[in-house]
């Protein structure tokens, strides 16, 4: 009898052990990043005269200033420089209808880097023509700035039914609790 007693409270403690492991697993699930990336979370941007030509300035500006208030370990300041390392923002146009932003990742040595490699910077291109031709407003396009700012930081999209300004499509929020849980994962808080 005590040898059974013994066996069930061995069984009940590594359920118990079990039990916690799953929920610290699914609590972390959430996190929506790439597994690449840059090495830190405290970078610049340069802006691209055509930034302020297209009238958005204050777009990138609230992108950077919104995700850099979501964690300590995040800083992206803005340069008006284009040595070093920087990420550069630009506005553009597309051909490709219902594109309306892109981010590529560069490796130290220049060429393009995929999501699960180390990168040294990223452009970031928003499509003034494609966010015209779909009425966006300025908040929308402030949106749609920040989620392009928000792959800088090795943030994916979601597959959630949470509010998440990652998510694909037009949108008029900023970082959500959710982006902010995921960006924290990434690079902690």
């Amino acid at each position: 009898m005590k040898k059974l007693l013994a066996s069930k409270k061995k069984l009940f403690s590594m359920v118990g052990i079990l039990s916690i492991a799953v929920i610290s697993i699914s609590s972390t699930s959430f996190a929506t990043s790439f597994t690449g990336g840059r090495s830190s979370a405290n970078f610049n941007a340069y802006y691209d005269s055509s930034v302020s030509t297209n009238g958005y300035t204050s777009a990138y500006d609230t992108a950077r200033s919104d995700w850099s208030a979501a964690s300590g370990s995040v800083n992206i300041g803005k340069t008006t420089s284009t040595s070093g390392t920087p990420d550069r923002y630009y506005v553009g146009s597309t051909a490709t209808s219902g594109l309306l932003g892109l981010t590529t990742p560069y490796k130290t040595s220049g060429g393009v880097a995929g999501v699960s490699d180390s990168w040294a910077y990223a452009t970031v291109v928003i499509y003034h023509n494609q966010m015209q031709a779909f009425g966006m407003n300025s908040a929308q396009k402030t949106s749609n700035a920040t989620h392009e700012v928000g792959h800088t930081l090795s943030q994916a999209h979601p597959s959630t039914s949470s509010s998440s300004v990652m998510k694909q499509g037009i949108q008029s929020i900023g970082v959500q609790a959710y982006d902010k849980q995921s960006l924290i994962a990434k690079w902690g808080n």
